[in-house]
């Protein structure tokens, strides 16, 4: 065989992986958004795990008394290396930072990682960069036993990061605890802002 069928063959082998790996990626995006969706709606309020956690700038911080106690607070799961639903949440809390305005300040962002044994402070602080991350998204991480712990008091599970549910988990404590509110995290950013303006409207009990 010739070098350019050798090329052709190579250029041709490459444009069908390419295409195989678009649509198992489609494929995981359809799937997650379509279990994100099942499972909204409220929930009883849980007792949140008061972990040690880092954030981005390497503060040592308990999760519950530090980041959640007496706010509002909206909550989701990533990891860095994820190339599927993770950049699409990073980019919806970005997003909703810049549309909430001067409300931004009256609801905190949470971004817990599900790989801390890779998802450093110094990865999260890179990778919220990426997203243009303001003041108020905090993101943590911590020891396995710590996340995993911390996952289940919130509902969720760090099992198997490539798994997870891209859901928003919305927790009132401004005052009398409320049933927390579970959200689609790959919903529209217009969707999901009003859905946390109307969280800061409504007056703590």
């Amino acid at each position: 065989m010739g070098k350019s069928l050798w090329r052709s063959a190579g250029l041709l082998l490459t444009a069908i992986g390419m295409q195989a790996y678009a649509q198992d990626h489609a494929a995981h995006l359809a799937q997650a958004a379509e279990q994100a969706q099942s499972l909204q709606g409220q929930t009883a309020a849980g007792r949140i795990a008061d972990i040690p956690v880092q954030d981005q700038s390497g503060r040592p911080l308990h999760f519950h008394r530090d980041l959640v106690q007496g706010r509002l607070v909206a909550i989701n799961f990533v990891f860095t290396r994820c190339t599927t639903v993770c950049p699409l949440l990073g980019a919806r809390f970005a997003q909703i930072q810049k549309r909430l305005g001067d409300d931004a300040d009256r609801i905190a962002l949470i971004s817990v990682s599900i790989d801390p044994v890779n998802d450093t402070p110094q990865e999260l602080a890179r990778w919220s960069r990426a997203f243009g991350a303001a003041p108020g998204w905090s993101l943590v991480t911590g020891t396995r036993a710590d996340i995993d712990q911390l996952a289940r008091s919130l509902g969720a599970s760090a099992a198997d990061p490539a798994s997870h549910v891209p859901l928003v988990l919305l927790i009132d404590e401004r005052g009398k605890p409320r049933p927390w509110q579970r959200l689609d995290g790959l919903a529209d950013a217009a969707v999901l802002t009003t859905a946390l303006r109307e969280a800061v409207a409504r007056p703590a009990e």
